[in-house]
């Protein structure tokens, strides 16, 4: 599998620290890829052209860290990282959602401030 990602996303972050607390880190290649030098490249892989982006081993591509954190969730059966029980699954979605909002907030402000002045 190779994983699409920038060194500076705090989405990839959170698949590659997905991928080593669940131990198959070892079979993700990661692959440098920003959106704004070949935004091209990447939409053959994800119609939105966000990193990260996980090119499976027979060219499927998925995009979305919470797609990707549920996929890897399920190449071994432990440790189980995202549990399975309906109230804790939806704790966790919860819980998620509001980091992602929280890191797409602060990626934002990020672009923002690189942004020229008028």
């Amino acid at each position: 599998m190779q994983l699409l990602c920038t060194l500076t996303s705090p989405f990839a972050r959170k698949v590659r620290m997905f991928a080593l607390a669940k131990g198959v880190s070892d079979r993700i290649e990661l692959v440098p890829s920003n959106p704004l030098d070949d935004p091209d490249a990447l939409l053959r892989i994800n119609p939105l052209s966000k990193v990260p982006a996980l090119v499976l081993d027979d060219g499927m591509g998925l995009y979305d860290s919470r797609v990707i954190c549920e996929y890897l969730d399920t190449l071994m059966d432990a440790p189980v990282l995202i549990p399975r029980q309906s109230d804790q699954y939806w704790n966790l979605m919860r819980h998620q959602a509001l980091a992602d909002g929280l890191m797409d907030a602060a990626v934002n402000i990020v672009f923002e401030r690189r942004r020229p002045a008028h």
